[in-house]
């Protein structure tokens, strides 16, 4: 019965070797990243903390396991963040998956850039600039690039507590 587990630990593993195979050749299609919001969570004279809330869209048959997004987002023609997140989450096969980065920023850094896109974002859309890498943990699999463009609304949530 050993034998019988041998063999079904190899088919596994050979399945997974051709899955990954697939994946990093022409025959995986794109996935996209789309910034779903942007919200202001902290605003103190130290700092501002604002989370960007990210849609990931797998159009695949198979799921893709993320292990990291290195990524560069900017505001209304203005770099606003960028870096690399660690953590691993799934986006499941043909669906949607979401995740959220905190950026923190101090005041005397980055205050009139801070200003500059409360200005523009509570009353008007901001217009965004995204570009990234997701890397996969699949073997032999490269990142999967993404660029996206677009305008979004500023979500406030400190201007909206009593």
């Amino acid at each position: 019965m050993q034998g019988l587990g041998t063999v079904l630990r190899g088919a596994g593993l050979a399945c997974t070797l051709i899955l990954a195979g697939c994946a990093g050749s022409s025959l995986m299609t794109q996935p996209s990243v789309q910034l779903q919001s942007v919200e202001l969570a902290e605003a103190t004279l130290a700092g501002q903390s604002v989370l960007l809330e990210f849609n990931v869209h797998n159009p695949n048959p198979y799921p893709l396991p993320v292990q990291g997004v290195r990524y560069k987002v900017r505001f209304n023609n203005q770099n606003f963040a960028g870096g690399e997140t660690v953590g691993a989450f799934t986006i499941p096969a043909s669906g949607d998956g979401s995740f959220t980065i905190s950026v923190d920023m101090d005041l005397l850094g980055s205050g009139a850039q801070v200003a500059s896109l409360l200005r523009a974002g509570l009353s008007d859309n901001v217009s965004y600039e995204l570009y990234g890498n997701l890397d996969l943990a699949l073997p032999t699999t490269p990142s999967v690039a993404f660029t996206q463009r677009g305008s979004i609304p500023l979500n406030d949530r400190l201007a909206k507590r009593p």
